[in-house]
């Protein structure tokens, strides 16, 4: 199963990459990340679990009017987060989680300059969804279409957006034995990217997103859910550019704190608060 999900994103990554560049701007990354501080809700009494991470990052400007954004994420956890197993193996699950955005300037849309004000410098309408799978008894299969306005902040360099979204969640639940559908959610999110200097020639940026999810009701047990917070910062450092200037190759290091994942409660669910420093390395094409 592992072999053919990786073959899968590696395939669609490929996919990407040989696309015509008819976009004004493109980026495509392979991405591996590692921490042992990672924690699951549903399995092993929120001990921490082991998980080595290949992602694949595709940004675009794809057309005059907008932005594309898709991130497909495997994830390898070790036995700490068991499969779904009727023979008593303990072999860690796998799990694949995809986000997609599309954004469209409103700027570019009216050829108004009124959408830039203050510190936002555009605003955009954004659109995407949230899907995952995992092979655990849980059996998750999240399925998140997100909607609202995003707005692009003015910094010197780089980018900071924040965007203010509605969301709806349907969902699995193994252990109960059926789906639930949560009800609507507001979603505070923000992404940066923003270099801070150069070492040897070569730049360090501080990277990141995060955000703050309100409760979405009753659970598949009827249990209350809480707002979730997310906050994924980290330094890279682009020692590529000790090659050559055509080369981004990134090496950093960065922290991740989650805190009731998924609307879990952290005071009756452990696993569901995790602090997770982790390493990381990204390649650009």
């Amino acid at each position: 199963m592992i072999k053919k999900i990786l073959a899968s994103v590696v395939l669609f990554g490929a996919t990407f990459c040989t696309l015509p560049a008819h976009a004004q701007f493109q980026d495509n990354a392979f991405r591996y990340w590692y921490s042992n501080d990672f924690r699951e809700s549903d399995t092993n009494n929120g001990k921490n679990i082991a998980k080595n991470i290949l992602s694949f990052t595709h940004v675009d400007a794809g057309n005059k009017l907008g932005n594309n954004f898709l991130n497909v994420d495997l994830l390898k956890s070790n036995a700490s987060d068991p499969t779904a197993s009727t023979d008593g193996s303990t072999t860690g699950a796998t799990e694949v989680y995809i986000v997609y955005r599309h954004d469209v300037s409103l700027t570019k849309v009216t050829g108004s300059k009124s959408f830039a004000f203050g510190p936002v410098k555009d605003v955009l309408i954004t659109a995407g969804a949230d899907l995952n799978t995992k092979n655990t008894e849980f059996a998750p299969g999240k399925r998140m279409p997100v909607f609202g306005p995003t707005f692009a902040l003015k910094v010197p360099k780089g980018f900071w957006d924040i965007s203010l979204l509605w969301d709806k969640e349907w969902n699995n639940n193994g252990y109960a034995g059926h789906g639930v559908e949560f009800h609507s959610a507001a979603m505070l999110a923000t992404a940066w990217g923003i270099p801070l200097f150069k070492v040897a020639k070569a730049p360090v940026s501080f990277e990141g997103f995060g955000l703050l999810n309100s409760a979405k009701g009753p659970d598949a047990f009827g249990n209350g859910t809480k707002p979730e917070t997310l906050l994924h910062p980290k330094v890279m450092y682009n020692f590529g550019r000790l090659i050559s200037e055509k080369h981004n190759w990134q090496i950093g290091a960065g922290y991740e704190w989650w805190n009731n994942k998924f609307g879990n409660d952290n005071h009756n669910n452990p696993g569901s608060c995790a602090h997770a420093p982790f390493v990381e390395l990204a390649i650009h094409l």
